[in-house]
């Protein structure tokens, strides 16, 4: 816009300056040249401005790009981490599903073998209040 700006007050003055077919010529006061020169300073000035601004924001765009790659790769390999532990985790849990059905046989057989001690001490119990019993049947018909 502002080249526009320029290119349009440009052409403006070189067709005014141009003798030929033009009949009506434009001048300028003193004030009013001086006022186009301050016109023209700050447009240069506010051009200097956004051109610093736009490399400031390529070098910004340019880092945020390599953030994002940075971060893009990050992000793959959690993404890599998460499949492995979700995969170390199915293996966790099926071993321990399997070392609780093992335990659980363990505690069976545990409680079987207590039911036959428990039996046996039983039997031996009334075995030896048997003898004890013959024992003393014997010792007291002598």
């Amino acid at each position: 816009m502002i080249k526009r700006l320029l290119l349009s007050v440009l052409v403006a003055c070189l067709l005014a300056s141009l003798p030929g077919t033009c009949s009506a010529q434009y001048s300028m006061t003193d004030q009013e040249l001086t006022r186009l020169e301050q016109i023209f300073q700050q447009l240069s000035e506010n051009n200097g401005r956004l051109l610093s601004d736009l490399e400031q924001s390529k070098t910004d765009l340019t880092q945020a790009r390599l953030k994002l790659e940075e971060y893009q790769a990050d992000l793959a390999a959690l993404q890599n981490q998460l499949l492995v532990l979700k995969a170390e985790s199915t293996v966790a849990k099926e071993n321990l599903l399997t070392a609780q059905g093992l335990l659980q046989k363990a505690n069976e057989s545990l409680q079987a073998y207590e039911q036959e001690v428990k039996s046996e001490r039983n039997r031996l119990t009334w075995q030896r209040n048997l003898f004890a019993g013959a024992a003393l049947y014997f010792a007291l018909r002598k």
